[in-house]
């Protein structure tokens, strides 16, 4: 997409199915979470509004 800007912000996150995935960015322009699954090589996003209802931040 030609019109992002992204914003570093990594941090550990659960997903619906317990799996954990790791932020990459947020697109502030696009307002995205910009996400990675493991063994999934391609970059995953979710919208903002809905990033907190789905995924739950690891607790070290």
């Amino acid at each position: 997409m030609e019109d992002e800007v992204i914003e570093p912000w990594v941090q550990r996150y659960t997903d619906p199915r317990g799996i954990e995935v790791e932020t990459v960015g947020v697109d502030i322009v696009n307002h995205r979470v910009i996400f990675r699954r493991p063994g999934y090589a391609p970059e995953c996003v979710c919208p903002r509004r809905d990033w907190s209802k789905k995924f739950r931040k690891v607790e070290l």
